[in-house]
Formats: structure tokens, C-alpha cells, sequence
């Protein structure tokens, strides 16, 4: 009974590590777009600033528009703090934008980004990113 069980652990151990690995190198597929990104950073001051990139296939990519917000969580749901929107549209091939707010008080904040990029490579690309970060207020 000892080594069925032993047998079956090494069993499970094994395909769990394998799927691990295997999942790991599973890349997001894009038909516009070939990468984005999103950082997101509070200064001990408070100036919250997000910073949107991406980089767009030549010749594919032909419009992007992105929609930053900076909200702060009250108990369960996110509320965008005031003047903390902002609404960016480019045809650029790779472009890079921030934005920055100066916080008023301590709490959990994230930068809500969603992008929506339109080109020859077939439906839109569409997603969200959400970073988060507490502030406190000195």
C-alpha cells in the first residue's frame, strides 16, 4: 500500500511540474498589436504617474486608444479620483505616454488601463491592466 501511494505522489509531482513549465511559455496572442505595457508608481510626496507603451507591427497596427484611470478602493470597489482620467488615441506604430496626479490622501490605489487597438491584423485587441499601490500620506 506504501508504494501505490508513493507511486501515485512521484505521479502527481511529475505532471504538476510538467503543466507548470509547459504553461509558462504561453505568450499572449495579439492580432494588432505585438506588445504592450503599463507601470504604475506613487513618490513618497504622492504624485501617482502612469506610463502606457506599446510597440505595433508596421504596416498592422492603425489605431490604438487607451483609457488611464487612477482610482482608490473604497471597501470592495474602485472609484476614480477626481481630474484622474485620461483618454489617448494614436496611429503611431510604437508610442509611449504618461500621466500624473498628485494624491490628496493615503489609501489603496490602482491605474485601470484599458487598450483597444485596431489594424489589418484582424479583430480589435482589447484588455485591461490594473496595477495597484498603497499610499501613505507623511
Amino acid at each position: 500500500m506504501k508504494k501505490i501511494i508513493a507511486l501515485v505522489l512521484c505521479l502527481v509531482i511529475f505532471i504538476t511540474t510538467t503543466v507548470t513549465v509547459f504553461a509558462s511559455g504561453i505568450q499572449p496572442y495579439f492580432n494588432n498589436v505585438d506588445n504592450i505595457t503599463t507601470s504604475f508608481s506613487i513618490t513618497s510626496t504622492g504624485k501617482a504617474t502612469v506610463t502606457n507603451t506599446y510597440s505595433g507591427i508596421t504596416g498592422t497596427t492603425k489605431k490604438v486608444k487607451i483609457v488611464t484611470k487612477i482610482q482608490k478602493r473604497f471597501g470592495l470597489i474602485w472609484i476614480t479620483v477626481d481630474c484622474g482620467e485620461w483618454t489617448d488615441t494614436s496611429t503611431a506604430t510604437n508610442y509611449s505616454m504618461s500621466h500624473s496626479l498628485q494624491l490628496l490622501k493615503s489609501g489603496t490605489y490602482r491605474a485601470h488601463v484599458e487598450f483597444t487597438v485596431s489594424g489589418t491584423g484582424g479583430s480589435d485587441d482589447t484588455f485591461t491592466k490594473n496595477l495597484e499601490k498603497t499610499y501613505i500620506k507623511p
